[in-house]
């Protein structure tokens, strides 16, 4: 697996937890069932997208 994609992945399921178990929790409200199930795919997506976007590129000299 590329890195970017281990990164992005990561970061998704971060955000995902943040988002929409541990932020709700702290504000005395139970995660809603539909939030969470819509809420996984999009930032998943999200993180692949975050991961690509912010990949580094290594440039090489071919002498």
């Amino acid at each position: 697996m590329k890195s970017w994609v281990k990164f992005g992945l990561v970061w998704g399921v971060f955000m995902f937890i943040m988002l929409n178990i541990v932020f709700p929790l702290l504000d005395g409200a139970q995660p809603e069932l539909i939030k969470v199930l819509i809420g996984l795919p999009f930032w998943i997506i999200a993180g692949l997208i975050f991961g690509y976007v912010s990949r580094k590129r290594t440039k090489t000299k071919q002498d």
